[in-house]
């Protein structure tokens, strides 16, 4: 076999977790040739975990999935010891209910008004729905590739601006069922799209700390009760200053022990799963200026909303590239 076939052959074989004699004998390589590939499977972003157990190794090919998900980013404030951003979530693209033309009008405010950095809670994509669901009907792509080449051509481009993202619960169904890390392939494709991590990420802006995060977990009755429940799961020394709480579809700034948390909105107009499950959506996006002290410490925390009350129907059906040069 060929190199890439081996390597391709690997990648398959190793989705169940099998020794290594088992995955020699069916490559029919020795044990040393077959621990090299899996050091270049590796070097290539496949996360292939291995252990020692009854006097044989075991792998297992968790894909593109980061084993280690203790994702940190930093930012400078400016002269004045201000950071300002855009804060949005829940884009969703591939979803006929996706809104690129609200999108691309919070990228040109945001520009206009002298914001550089966005900021996007989770939940680039709508993720994947298998042919026997009910909701396979509600996406317009339904191919992973497909979704990474969409976002990657269409996702709002304007120069000097740069978008921070961390991938969702949705997203996630590409891990699971591609073993894909859409993140990584849309930062490796555009320059201005930074992937923080899946999930989460503690940011830290001079030595204020915000974490940007997606859960999980479903939405309640109660709109506050899932940033509570994620500041009470911290203790006092790991509290963040600033949550930044994606995926919840809701638009909502609150101090909690003391943590400044803002649930961000979507931009994507309401799905028919939403509808199903009687879920409530905002469509809308934070501008938020965070203040530092001359220590570096958090000193304030302003948030500006601007709700969009009416969405496109079929604006998947003609969208509109925004791409901006100087």
């Amino acid at each position: 076999m060929k190199k890439r076939e081996i390597l391709d052959k690997l990648k398959t074989l190793t989705e169940k977790e099998l020794s290594l004699s088992e995955v020699s004998e069916a490559l029919e390589l020795n044990e040393y040739e077959v621990l090299g590939y899996v050091r270049e499977l590796r070097l290539d972003g496949i996360n292939i975990a291995t252990s020692q157990r009854d006097d044989d190794i075991y792998m297992f090919n968790h894909g593109e999935r980061e084993l280690d998900e203790n994702n940190t980013y930093k930012f400078d404030t400016d002269d004045n010891n201000l950071f300002k951003f855009v804060a949005i979530s829940d884009t969703r693209f591939g979803s006929k209910s996706q809104q690129l033309s609200i999108l691309n009008d919070i990228y040109m405010k945001a520009y206009a008004q002298g914001y550089r950095n966005v900021i996007l809670c989770g939940n680039i994509s709508e993720g994947l729905y298998p042919l026997s669901n009910i909701y396979a009907e509600s996406n317009f792509l339904d191919d992973t590739l497909k979704q990474v080449d969409y976002i990657t051509q269409y996702y709002p481009y304007i120069e000097d601006m740069k978008t921070y993202f961390i991938t969702g619960i949705k997203d996630e169904k590409h891990l699971k069922n591609n073993r894909i890390n859409i993140g990584k392939r849309i930062s490796d494709a555009r320059d201005d799209m930074i992937y923080l991590g899946h999930n989460s990420c503690m940011i830290k802006i001079d030595n204020a700390k915000m974490l940007v995060f997606n859960p999980k977990l479903a939405k309640t009755y109660t709109v506050s009760y899932r940033p509570q429940q994620q500041v009470d799961s911290f203790r006092s020394e790991d509290k963040p200053d600033i949550l930044l709480y994606g995926g919840l579809l809701q638009m909502e700034k609150f101090t909690y022990r003391n943590v400044e948390c803002i649930s961000v909105p979507s931009v994507c107009a309401t799905t028919r799963e939403m509808n199903d499950r009687r879920y409530s959506n905002t469509v809308a996006a934070w501008y938020v200026t965070i203040k530092t002290d001359q220590y570096g410490n958090l000193d304030k925390v302003t948030a500006m909303m601007s709700p969009y009350y009416k969405t496109n129907k079929d604006d998947y059906v003609k969208p509109k590239v925004l791409k901006i040069t100087k």
